[in-house]
């Protein structure tokens, strides 16, 4: 029998790099590895189909998971994660774990990595779904707090095991995941889609694209399909031989991984093309070449495709037949942003309406109006923050550029008013 492990409020853990309006989930290689096999996830009493209502934001789907019997767990859905992740555990909360082993990991960032813990055996169940022996794996070291960036308590992340058992359908505008068992999925559905080749490789989906630079030129690029990354695209320069980064960029903190700080550059490319559609002027992350080293060469890959370009349409995800099938909603021709008021915010107690401003970019709109990291929100436009979520003030700061907002600021328990002017930086 291996060793248990129970996860205590005061034992916090993340893994995922929180950027300044994007998140990115980092390669990960894994010193050993567990010989046990997974169960695969199945439905119960033997369903075809489960809808799953869930959270949207900052472009991420987030729902409900237990583990071992625990209280329901909010757990992001990212494709670009090959097993299931536990991050962070809640003040009153405890979550067993069993047959534990050590592991190092290295990914994205410019440090020598970090140690966590690989589970075996452990039983997961959510929405009609549910599975025995499922391997979690935990960091040692609180990272991340990305709890705080997203604005509720964040558990965990799902990943390969999901899009391994199921077919997955999620609608962005309507907020509903469908899961359907292998070969149900609607013909009709089928139909009304596009349908875009997936590589599977390494319990990774991959796709082909074609992006356009400013100066005209093309590249054909293989970048991994990233649900969890909540911005359009990230492309590593070493790999675009001959590439200029557009001249009209922003030098960013683009977040930490698991090695450390990331720092890059941001700029609009021309056109994304992803299958039959073309997406005009997306904002794409430059890290430089030291944040990505661990990444570069992995599955001859030359980036990421995020959520901001997923959110978009109704995506389904087709593993068995190697397809995603793309259906356009209401945002797909809504214009791209890239943080219009140069600032990033805090939630100092998830789940609890109370902002902070965690980072202010040079030469920003915030910059200009005068705010600092560690200011208060207290109203907007004269609507109290407090009675606003998360999503509806970061909402209110992507809204168009050159609108204006009131804010009202508290700073070392004084407050003062400001005006804000939205501005696109790129």
């Amino acid at each position: 029998m291996g060793k248990m492990l129970h996860i205590m409020p005061f034992f916090r853990c993340f893994l995922l790099i929180v950027l300044f309006s994007s998140l990115v989930m980092p390669a990960l290689t894994v010193a050993q590895a567990l010989p046990v096999e997974e169960d695969e996830l199945k439905f119960k009493h033997g369903r075809k189909k489960v809808k799953i209502p869930f959270q949207l934001i900052h472009n991420l789907v987030v729902i409900p998971v237990q583990i071992n019997n625990s209280k329901p767990l909010n757990f992001v859905v990212d494709t670009g994660v090959d097993r299931t992740l536990l991050m962070e555990i809640g003040q009153f909360d405890t979550v067993s774990l069993n047959n534990v082993e050590n592991l190092y990991l290295k990914g994205l960032g410019k440090g020598a990595g970090i140690q966590a813990i690989l589970s075996s055996g452990n039983r997961m169940q959510f929405a009609g779904v549910e599975a025995n022996n499922q391997k979690v794996l935990l960091l040692e070291e609180n990272i991340f707090d990305l709890s705080g960036r997203l604005g509720i308590e964040v558990n965990g992340i799902i990943g390969y095991p999901l899009f391994k058992a199921f077919v997955v359908e999620i609608d962005y505008q309507h907020k509903i995941m469908t899961l359907y068992k292998p070969g149900t999925y609607p013909e009709k559905k089928r139909q009304k889609s596009s349908v875009v080749p997936l590589i599977i490789e390494g319990s990774k989906p991959y796709v082909e694209v074609q992006v356009e630079f400013p100066d005209g030129k093309r590249y054909p690029l293989r970048l991994i399909v990233d649900s969890g990354m909540s911005t359009c695209v990230l492309l590593y320069p070493p790999t675009l031989p001959g590439a200029k980064i557009p001249e009209k960029r922003v030098k960013a903190f683009l977040g930490r991984g698991l090695n450390g700080d990331i720092h890059g550059e941001i700029a609009r490319v021309e056109t994304l093309e992803l299958g039959e559609f073309k997406m005009k002027k997306p904002p794409a992350s430059f890290p430089d070449t030291m944040s990505i080293r661990y990444a570069l060469g992995l599955n001859n890959r030359h980036g990421n495709l995020g959520a901001d370009v997923l959110q978009r349409f109704k995506v389904v995800f087709d593993y068995g037949n190697a397809q995603m099938l793309l259906k356009p909603n209401h945002r797909y021709k809504k214009p791209f942003y890239y943080n219009l008021s140069g600032l990033e915010l805090y939630s100092p107690i998830p789940g609890l309406n109370f902002y902070t401003i965690a980072q202010v970019l040079p030469d920003s709109p915030a910059e200009k109006a005068g705010l600092e990291p560690g200011d208060a929100l207290i109203s907007i436009n004269g609507v109290k923050c407090i009675d606003k979520t998360y999503g509806e003030i970061l909402d209110l700061f992507q809204n168009y550029p050159g609108r204006r907002l009131q804010l009202k600021v508290s700073r070392r328990y004084k407050s003062f008013d400001t005006i804000l002017h939205l501005k696109d930086l790129i």
